[in-house]
């Protein structure tokens, strides 16, 4: 009986795994995420294989040949997450991936906009139609996916909060007090985008090319690690920012605000003088 249900290929499998499990309950940005994942780096021969001829060998082939380390983990997620599915609705005879070789990867530290690396990135924005989507970063800390799925529902000028939907944990969904100058950029780009339901409707990859255009030495994500250094920087208490920022764990918080610290303390003693 598993034989004749595991006769269609690893491919029709992820397809229905997708749209049936995954499309459904998770957010848009991880859904293409996942999307991408199978479309573009799974290789076809893996897809092309039924899953009853699947074995660890062959997974860890294919994943050997995709070159970035976090892609790499990435794709070993969703084969193991869609792969044990299959195995627990009796597709196939075993749960593959616990015998297939786990993927190591070690994220990189992100690395703050100095004030004047901010300046000059802000001057080389300009008046470019994304400059109010790059402050909204700066002045908010909020992840990419989560600017890019604010709706204008979500911004209450009256009461001045702004609810982000963030989905990555349950700290992430927070309401957050809209700055003065918050409040301006938002009027802008209201002005900018009028028949727009979303806030910034921007596409994910254009949004990260357009950044990295104006400040090719950081990334995106870099924006949101000079918010928290710039909260250090002022003093903020960092429960405060632990909050604002949407971080799970208090240790990511605090992490960067030792490394500012130490750095804010250096700059600032080499203030010290004695007259002579």
């Amino acid at each position: 009986m598993r034989k004749q249900k595991a006769r269609f290929t690893l491919g029709e499998w992820l397809s229905d795994w997708y749209n049936i499990y995954k499309l459904p309950t998770v957010s848009k940005s991880t859904a293409e995420n996942i999307e991408r994942v199978i479309r573009i780096h799974l290789p076809q021969w893996l897809k092309d294989m039924r899953l009853d001829e699947l074995n660890a060998f062959t997974i860890d082939k294919a994943l050997a040949a995709i070159q970035s380390t976090r892609m790499r983990k990435y794709a070993f997620h969703v084969l193991n997450n869609s792969l044990n599915k299959a195995f627990r609705l009796d597709y196939i005879e075993s749960d593959i991936m616990k015998k297939a070789e786990p993927i190591k990867h070690r994220s990189k530290l992100g690395e703050a906009l100095t004030v004047t690396e901010q300046r000059e990135f802000l001057r080389a924005v300009g008046n470019h139609y994304m400059r109010n989507l790059f402050e909204f970063y700066l002045y908010t800390g909020v992840r990419r996916c989560e600017a890019l799925a604010l709706r204008w529902s979500d911004v209450d000028f009256e009461s001045g909060t702004i609810l982000i939907r963030g989905t990555k944990t349950l700290s992430s969904f927070r309401r957050l007090d809209m700055l003065p100058h918050v409040r301006e950029l938002l009027q802008r780009q209201r002005a900018q985008c009028p028949e727009s339901l979303l806030v910034f409707p921007y596409k994910q990859c254009i949004v990260s090319r357009t950044f990295k255009r104006f400040c090719p030495t950081h990334k995106l994500h870099d924006l949101r690690h000079t918010f928290v250094t710039r909260c250090a920087e002022c003093g903020i208490n960092v429960n405060v920012c632990q909050s604002l920022a949407g971080h799970s764990d208090i240790k990511v918080t605090l992490g960067i605000y030792t490394h500012t610290s130490t750095q804010f303390r250096k700059s600032e003693y080499e203030k010290f003088r004695i007259e002579p």
